[in-house]
């Protein structure tokens, strides 16, 4: 089990998701590719993760 959560998957225009956002405890948010979010097991499934857009090509940083 993660220490993680996900919070949302950031999409770009063409669909792709760009990378997805994670929370811990604390609060403390990072981005993540959506790739390690599967491979770390991180719930809920990528899937039902809200889709945010973004047409930026860097991710925000997570306000901690």
């Amino acid at each position: 089990m993660s220490e993680y959560t996900g919070v949302h998957r950031e999409v770009m225009k063409d669909g792709a998701i760009k990378h997805v956002l994670i929370r811990d405890a604390a609060g403390n948010e990072q981005s993540i590719a959506a790739k390690d979010y599967i491979s770390q097991g991180i719930e809920p499934d990528l899937n039902e993760l809200p889709e945010v857009g973004t047409d930026s090509d860097f991710p925000v940083a997570g306000k901690g």
